[in-house]
């Protein structure tokens, strides 16, 4: 089968390398289609130390069922479905919580464990999820990223009637919008400065969209919510100042989710309104076992709409091309997919 293999930052070979068999309660799996995120792009570029290469990446994927191992069920050659990337290891004091996603030895399929940019990928079937037969297989990439946006929300327990700013309208900005949107959050705001983004996320339910920074959009949140502020801010941006701004933007009481992942420091961060406005800041880590099947049906229901994302789709072949262009673009790109085709 042939392989995207990047060998070091920025340089990717198509190889050939042995198929894989299934074993064992495992499922061989063609590779359909691949969306490249923003995680994917940090790989690329070499912003992960520690990273060993070469590595295969690829983490929200789609395929179809080639064959299944001894003592499967449920699935037949064929069968569309889509992958949990999040691999644990099944034994430590999170997974034995129901919690594998806070593995202790967790690894991230197309990171520290080979990904999909491969004709076939081997995966035990507990990571496979079906998908219905009407679905496209490149649009049904999103579902991965719509699983991380449901499982912050889970955690942030937003309630209908609820204030609720989006800063950032990239992907996992715009689900989070459209989501809030669905559990009767009302305001919706989006905060962007690209135009067309915000236009996307009023098609997706956001009731107010402001094309601004985030720092410079604090008081307009204040009049937008009566003045008292939003209960909750989703920050799907990362940094110093939308950090500021999101806490800046919250009413007393109100919570916070830091989503973006961001590795940098913020100098100007004071524990000071956490403590004067009693601020609850509220992580989430990728997806729990949960979050799957509920943003499979929120897909398959039609009541989110992930038709539209991808905005260029690459063969196999061309996986250096497609990371190029994102590198060049990130701004005008939500989702790239790189098919199983070869050429």
């Amino acid at each position: 089968m042939r392989t995207a293999a990047l060998e070091a930052p920025r340089r990717f070979a198509v190889v050939s390398r042995p198929l894989p068999v299934a074993g064992p309660g495992e499922v061989l799996i063609r590779t359909a289609a691949t969306a490249v995120c923003h995680t994917d792009l940090g790989i690329y570029t070499g912003e992960h130390p520690g990273l060993r290469y070469p590595v295969v990446l690829g983490h929200e994927s789609t395929g179809t069922i080639e064959t299944a191992g001894d003592g499967v069920t449920g699935f037949k050659p064929g069968d569309p479905v889509i992958i949990n990337p999040i691999i644990s290891c099944g034994h430590c004091d999170s997974c034995r919580r129901n919690a594998p996603h806070l593995c202790r030895n967790a690894g991230l399929f197309g990171r520290e464990v080979d990904g999909s940019l491969s004709e076939f990928v081997c995966l035990p079937v507990r990571y496979v999820h079906a998908l219905p037969e009407q679905m496209s297989l490149a649009d049904a990439t999103l579902i991965e990223t719509l699983a991380t946006v449901r499982h912050a929300q889970e955690r942030l327990g937003i309630a209908k009637g609820e204030s609720v700013v989006v800063l950032g309208m990239g992907t996992t900005g715009l689900l989070h919008a459209r989501l809030a949107s669905l559990r009767g959050a009302n305001p919706v705001i989006a905060i962007s400065r690209s135009q067309w983004k915000l236009d996307m996320a009023t098609r997706m339910g956001a009731h107010h969209a402001l094309a601004t920074g985030a720092e410079k959009a604090v008081n307009e949140v204040q009049r937008l919510t009566g003045g008292d502020g939003a209960d909750v801010v989703i920050d799907t941006v990362g940094g110093d100042a939308t950090l500021k701004a999101g806490i800046d933007m919250l009413r007393p009481g109100g919570r916070l989710s830091p989503y973006a992942v961001s590795h940098a420091c913020c100098p100007t961060f004071s524990t000071f309104p956490l403590y004067f406005k009693e601020i609850s800041i509220i992580g989430s880590r990728a997806l729990g076992p949960a979050d799957m099947e509920p943003s499979i049906a929120l897909v398959a229901s039609g009541n989110i709409d992930v038709a539209g994302f991808v905005s260029a789709t690459y063969p196999l072949a061309k996986t250096a091309e497609a990371f190029e262009e994102y590198e060049r673009n990130p701004g005008r790109v939500l989702r790239i997919v790189i098919d199983g085709r070869t050429d």
